[in-house]
């Protein structure tokens, strides 16, 4: 899986067209490493800067360090997960980020694919909050693909208890160096610039494994919960698509459509770090109900917040015009 984060719209930028296709395996390798000390029930990411971080403006490792914490101190699944980063390229054999792209991810593709059977039983297996239990009885017993395989991050195979297989990085990302960011945690919202800790949070959730498949008879886990009304789960692209852990009874969020982007982002209701476009002077925090997103995926969460909390957070988040596109190539 190989994904773009893209300039809004209304951007003068030449813009690519998505297409498909597969891109080949990145060779990473890394010329300096950070692993962050966490207690053995914690998540703990192992990060490797390339020597392109040798460039980057002086805030840019503390910054991408306070995205990848805030996942290291939400979810608690005993796993650690490898990444590659770099500046203006992703991987350390230098493909340049496109110019039109904000941001590009890589996510290592756990092998072989998965039946339904045992996503359903891992998913069933690693329940651990009052969302997960409201997923996974929203699972049926035969599988709604009609047999369709399975393909997730290796990150996501480790934090639900499946084999990874796949390579020992599960991951990369890498940030358009041309453009201008905000790298203050105190300061995210700042004219012209982006949020690059909104950016940031946004590529380690695709290494983690929130993207969307819904290729002809390839799911992943999150495609479960896309619906398209009540009692509709929607297994094919298409738009008004939204994210749902009841059965699709109530809209969690609604997730990009066909017109451009990827499919696993939100359309961009609201602001959100997960969202499809991206503008400047704009903060994208990671909203409540992206965190019950990761958390119905397979990741554990460090404190099971009291009922309601989560929606009235959601509720108090405010819309804005543009946001980030996401293009995604499978």
């Amino acid at each position: 899986m190989y994904e773009s984060r893209q300039l809004p719209r209304a951007s003068t930028a030449i813009w690519a067209r998505c297409t498909g296709g597969e891109i080949g395996p990145l060779l990473l390798a890394g010329v300096a490493s950070l692993g962050l000390n966490f207690p053995a029930e914690a998540l703990v990411f192992d990060v490797t800067y390339d020597a392109s971080v040798a460039s980057a403006p002086a805030g840019f490792v503390p910054a991408f360090n306070d995205a990848i914490n805030f996942y290291q101190t939400t979810f608690t699944d005993p796993i650690s997960i490898t990444i590659n980063v770099g500046w203006g390229v992703i991987g350390t054999s230098g493909i340049p980020v496109a110019p039109q792209d904000v941001a590009d991810s890589s996510a290592s593709t756990a092998l072989p694919p998965f039946t339904y059977s045992q996503v359903r039983n891992a998913l069933i297996a690693d329940s651990t909050s009052p969302d997960d239990a409201i997923a996974v009885a929203s699972l049926p017993a035969v599988d709604p693909t009609g047999g369709g395989s399975f393909q997730m991050s290796t990150a996501e195979a480790k934090a639900l208890g499946l084999p990874p297989g796949g390579t020992p990085l599960d991951g990369s990302v890498g940030f358009n160096s041309s453009l201008s960011y905000t790298f203050d945690p105190a300061g995210r919202a700042v004219s012209s610039e982006f949020d690059f800790i909104g950016v940031a949070e946004h590529e380690i959730s695709e290494v983690m494994g929130r993207f969307a498949q819904l290729r002809t008879g390839v799911f992943d886990p999150l495609d479960l919960f896309r619906y398209s009304a009540p009692g509709t789960r929607a297994l094919t692209p298409g738009n008004n698509q939204y994210f749902s852990i009841d059965g699709g009874v109530t809209n969690i969020n609604t997730f990009n459509g066909t017109g451009g982007g990827d499919l696993g982002d939100w359309a961009g209701l609201t602001a959100d770090s997960y969202n499809a476009f991206v503008g400047t002077g704009v903060e994208l925090p990671v909203s409540a109900g992206d965190i019950r997103e990761m958390d119905v995926i397979g990741y554990d969460l460090a404190a099971i917040p009291e009922p309601g909390s989560l929606a009235l957070l959601s509720g108090a988040l405010l819309g804005v015009g543009f946001f980030r596109r996401n293009c995604a190539k499978a």
